[in-house]
């Protein structure tokens, strides 16, 4: 497999190192060949947040907000380790996204996020990526489209990974919705989308006055009806029947039954009985993979996604 950024020749003629087989690793405390395109989730919330998402050619880390030991158990689990990966691609700066970062610096590991977040990072430039909106990166098939966001950060965004064999959009911090979320998601076989607090639990609740409105304000994070509430209007018309995973939820001011409820019920308002699974905040969730997903009923094609150029484009308001 070889490294490559669409609008960089950086990693273009380096091939990465091979997959390392760990003959120290237990064999009891190995995955089984999953196969096709996963997703696991290593952690969401405030405590610290981290996707692994493997392909068929591609080893990526969706923020490192984790701890390096639950990223290390992973990958073992694996039989990887971090010089497997093929980037760690970051969506802000906010240091449950970050945690651990530092241990990937001086790693031959590109680090993918915008220029605002590279800046706020210090992710140093020789091993930086830049994303933008208007351009995607790939790594092997697999291509990481950048989604502008509203959150209290510099340029945050949310992502959208392309697979020949699936899609996946990930949104976990967003104060607002936004029109711009719709085709990645309606297009999407795995969708993680925000759902941090229960309106009433923050108002009624011990934080802060001014964490209160920071929280419910459209630059920090996505109530339970707002999450559920976008993602009815986006699914109603669109053809996919995606997995739903619940994220970065509020250990104060919400209840994974409670967030998981309230989008059901907006999602069967519409005809929709879709799995809803709510992440855990600080141990490793479930593993999506796509031989599970086409043995579901719900299992269809990927749509083709038109305009996601002229999409990502789009200036933010």
């Amino acid at each position: 497999m070889v490294r490559s950024v669409e609008h960089t020749a950086r990693f273009s003629d380096r091939t990465s190192p091979p997959r390392m087989i760990l003959p120290s690793v237990p064999q009891s405390g190995l995955l089984p060949d999953l196969g096709g395109v996963s997703v696991q989730s290593l952690g969401s919330g405030s405590s610290g947040n981290a996707f692994l998402i493997q392909t068929s050619d591609s080893l990526l880390l969706l923020d490192c907000g984790v701890g390096i030991r639950t990223i290390d158990r992973a990958l073992r689990d694996r039989r990887l380790l971090i010089q497997n990966l093929d980037a760690v691609v970051i969506t802000h700066e906010h240091s449950d996204h970050i945690r651990s970062l530092s241990c990937v610096i001086g790693q031959d590991v590109p680090i993918v996020a915008t220029a605002g977040t590279r800046r706020r990072a210090n992710i140093p430039p020789p091993q930086w990526e830049q994303i933008t909106f208007d351009r995607p990166v790939t790594f092997g098939s697999t291509t990481v489209w950048a989604i502008m966001v509203k959150h209290d950060a510099k340029e945050p965004c949310g992502y959208l990974i392309e697979t020949p064999e699936a899609r996946i959009s990930i949104f976990t911090d967003l104060g607002s919705w936004h029109d711009r979320l719709v085709a990645p998601i309606r297009a999407s076989d795995l969708v993680v989308l925000e759902s941090n607090h229960d309106l009433d639990m923050l108002w009624t609740g011990p934080y802060p006055a001014y964490l209160k409105h920071r929280v419910a304000s459209e630059v920090g994070h996505l109530s339970n009806i707002e999450c559920a509430n976008s993602l009815a209007s986006t699914l109603r018309f669109g053809a996919m029947r995606p997995t739903i995973w619940l994220a970065h939820l509020s250990q104060t001011n919400n209840a994974p039954d409670l967030a998981e409820r309230v989008t059901r019920d907006a999602l069967n308002e519409i005809g929709l009985s879709l799995n809803v699974t709510s992440l855990p905040r600080r141990a490793p969730g479930p593993i999506w993979t796509t031989h599970a997903a086409r043995d579901t009923a719900n299992w269809s094609p990927n749509p083709t996604l038109p305009g996601l150029t002229q999409l990502s484009l789009e200036a933010p308001h």
